[in-house]
């Protein structure tokens, strides 16, 4: 009754990674089409303006129903702008690059953790074993994938900056703590499960 029950949470754990996963993949082509569309709107649909600690920005979309508007409301670290006059930014492309970098990319790479996800929780419904090499192997490219990412998404976010958005080199180096922290975890975490998995094939032979 209890491996039933244990097959069951596998099965719906699956069903809603699946779910997830599609739906952030709509909700990175809905990004996509947005970010674009935003160089086609007039000033009047875009606020831009500086807070305490970030920039603010609100875009309204018109979706052709009325006056009803698609909203995309965000914000962009102060570092990355810091000591800017609102004058020098080219408002329009900050908002484009902001969303691919800081939006679209972590999209993707949520899409990518959720894909591993279900290809795990896959194997277990086909009675595999989740602690095999291509799954550790796996784990390994996604921790340094978020690594990558951590480090050095703010910081490839100021050189587009610098060249698109206020014409003069401004480089600060703004890492994602947290992101970081998981990569690391995600990495010692496979090494550790490849050495068990060393350990058993080892004892495995000598049977």
């Amino acid at each position: 009754m209890k491996s039933k029950t244990n097959y069951k949470n596998i099965k719906n754990l699956h069903s809603l990674l699946k779910f997830f996963y599609y739906a952030s993949m709509i909700l990175a082509s809905i990004a996509i089409i947005t970010t674009f569309a935003t160089a086609l709107l007039p000033d009047t649909a875009i606020t831009f303006e500086k807070g305490v600690r970030e920039w603010f920005y609100t875009v309204n979309l018109p979706i052709g129903i009325g006056k009803v508007a698609f909203t995309i409301q965000r914000s962009i670290p102060q570092t990355i702008l810091q000591l800017i006059p609102f004058k020098m930014i080219n408002v329009n492309a900050a908002i484009i690059i902001d969303s691919l970098i800081s939006g679209v990319s972590l999209i993707v790479l949520v899409n990518i953790g959720l894909k591993k996800l279900i290809n795990l929780t896959n194997d277990i419904l086909n009675n595999e074993s989740p602690f095999q090499l291509k799954h550790i192997k796996s784990l390994r490219k996604f921790s340094y994938i978020l690594i990558l990412y951590s480090t050095l998404g703010n910081t490839v976010l100021c050189v587009l900056f610098s060249i698109f958005v206020i014409d003069f080199m401004n480089i600060t180096f703004d890492f994602m703590w947290s992101g970081i922290f998981i990569g690391i975890l995600g990495y010692i975490f496979s090494d550790i499960t490849e050495y068990g998995l060393f350990l058993q094939e080892e004892y495995d032979t000598t049977l």
